[in-house]
């Protein structure tokens, strides 16, 4: 089995600063992460530096100091404040233009189970400090951000439980390279190949002038809304400098953003979701109106820190995202759940709760752009299935297989 160390790591890292963030002379990287990230973290700043970095900064965020917040909290007044300086880093890296990492990967991903879901759900702390404006940043398009992966021996355990942490890990990290298309059968122009295969799927979509798409499969019945100017995007994409940017390492999506009040219907999760130091199982609920009516988990305090989340704002129970992911999908095809939400949501079709993406819509002469969903969160839920069945209907009311 490969491991992320040595030039594997190496080969990541260059991926993602000069591949996904086309980091460069005088450029500003940032870094946010837990501490046991910290291979990654230090992996990212020597390819960062050797592509002519001004700066780069890291920031640590240690989750068990969320978990003692939340546990001494007596009635959970002042769980929301947050230090103001993490909003003025954040508006000054993004004014700046510097490159946002973000590593997904929990070291105790049920690190806050058993907390009064109420209080948890109020405790605003997270791996991206400043995370409210960068939210606002990227729903409008202009966060020159990537999402990334580190597995983890506390969170790699949903991947093969038959096997030990430290094998489990190995195993994560050899299937990571291989859905980045850094593996020992991949070319050097593999990743750019898959690129352009997601791109030729969202014109395609596009193509389709869709109106509103159908989602069934067990438990879920969903009909969701689409506006006249709505478009699919991939994660790559060009920024407004005229670099080719990956938003997302790994990614195997095409998605758009819903027109939020028109969704109706019934929805249950095919995989976990870890969120905030809770691996939550079971996931199902209902929109009506556009609006979540109703949510469901295995576990009761889950369940009610879910319900909670979704409701701290008017935005967080509505969709921001909708995307799809077909069966060519590397880590779909690995049949493996990963407890790692950036793998998992690119295993399936998901919805998000949230925010949007103003790229998921286009210009149309004159016409003002149709609004995205405004959240302070954004929470993915994989809904796909093998036998899930898409159908859309047309600008012209027919019925369209997808």
């Amino acid at each position: 089995m490969a491991d992320l160390t040595g030039d594997a790591l190496a080969r990541y890292a260059q991926a993602i600063v000069r591949t996904c963030l086309a980091v460069g002379p005088d450029d500003v990287l940032a870094i946010h992460g837990e501490p046991d990230h910290r291979p990654l973290v230090t992996a990212l700043g020597d390819a960062a530096y050797a592509a002519g970095a001004r700066l780069v900064d890291a920031v640590y965020v240690d989750m068990r100091l969320k978990r003692s917040r939340i546990a001494h909290a007596r009635d959970g007044e002042g769980l929301a404040e947050q230090p103001g300086w993490h909003d003025r880093r954040m508006h000054e890296l993004l004014a700046r233009d510097a490159a946002l990492v973000t590593i997904n990967g929990e070291s105790e991903p049920a690190l806050l189970a058993g907390l009064e879901p109420r209080l948890a759900a109020r405790e605003t702390t997270s791996r991206l400090p400043g995370r409210r404006r960068y939210l606002r940043a990227v729903a409008a398009g202009t966060a020159r951000i990537c999402v990334v992966a580190w597995p983890l021996p506390g969170g790699a355990g949903p991947a093969d439980p038959e096997l030990d942490p430290a094998a489990a890990t190995a195993r994560v990290a050899e299937d990571l390279l291989s859905f980045c298309r850094l593996g020992p059968d991949d070319g050097p122009t593999a990743w750019a190949a898959h690129l352009e295969t997601l791109a030729a799927r969202a014109a395609a979509l596009d193509a389709l002038e869709l109106r509103s798409l159908e989602l069934r499969a067990p438990g879920t019945e969903l009909t969701i809304g689409l506006p006249p100017d709505h478009a699919w995007v991939s994660a790559a994409h060009e920024d407004r400098h005229g670099r080719r940017l990956c938003a997302n390492f790994p990614t195997e999506e095409v998605f758009t953003s819903p027109r939020a009040p028109a969704v109706e219907g019934t929805f249950r999760c095919s995989r976990s979701l870890a969120l905030d130091g809770r691996q939550i199982t079971g996931i199902a609920g209902e929109l009506r109106g556009g609006r979540l009516v109703r949510v469901e988990a295995d576990d009761a305090g889950d369940r009610d820190y879910l319900a909670e989340h979704l409701a701290q704002d008017d935005g967080a129970g509505r969709l921001g995202e909708l995307a799809l992911v077909d069966r060519s999908s590397r880590i779909g095809q690995s049949g493996r759940s990963y407890g790692l939400t950036l793998l998992d949501e690119n295993a399936a079709a998901h919805i998000a709760f949230g925010s949007g993406f103003a790229e998921a819509r286009r210009p149309v002469a004159g016409a003002r752009r149709s609004a995205i969903n405004q959240s302070r969160t954004h929470v993915d839920v994989m809904i796909g299935t093998d036998d899930m069945d898409v159908t859309g209907r047309d600008a012209r009311g027919r019925r369209v297989d997808v």
